[in-house]
């Protein structure tokens, strides 16, 4: 469920942020609506992973938003030693990282018994 709600607010996010410069081409194959599908497809099967206990799978996804968490505090940062004003979705988004890493790693560290794969 950690994962869920950090997906969705990464994907609000972004969302938000675009505009007309983001709307383009990458790679002169793939359209920029590419990266909200696959990020729709990640937020819809990786909480399925983590359901059924792909503990590996778990702790090395436990990672990801921490790290997200740290480049936003550091970029935060760096608008507050500039002078400039912090954004509070950023805040928020890095509290929200921060608490699905943790979650994250309490499943897949979590001493309980292991969902069979079938």
């Amino acid at each position: 469920m950690a994962y869920a709600v950090y997906g969705l607010v990464y994907m609000f996010g972004a969302i938000v942020q675009l505009d007309q410069e983001r709307q383009r081409e990458f790679f002169g194959v793939l359209p920029w609506w590419s990266f909200y599908l696959v990020g729709a497809a990640i937020i819809a099967w990786f909480p399925v992973l983590i359901w059924k206990r792909r503990r590996t799978f778990t702790r090395v996804l436990s990672i990801f938003p921490f790290i997200k968490a740290m480049t936003l505090l550091i970029k935060q940062g760096k608008l507050l030693g500039a002078g400039e004003e912090a954004l509070v979705y950023n805040w928020f988004f890095a509290v929200v990282a921060v608490t699905a890493s943790v979650l994250l790693m309490k499943a897949g560290f979590s001493k309980e018994e292991q969902v069979s794969e079938e």
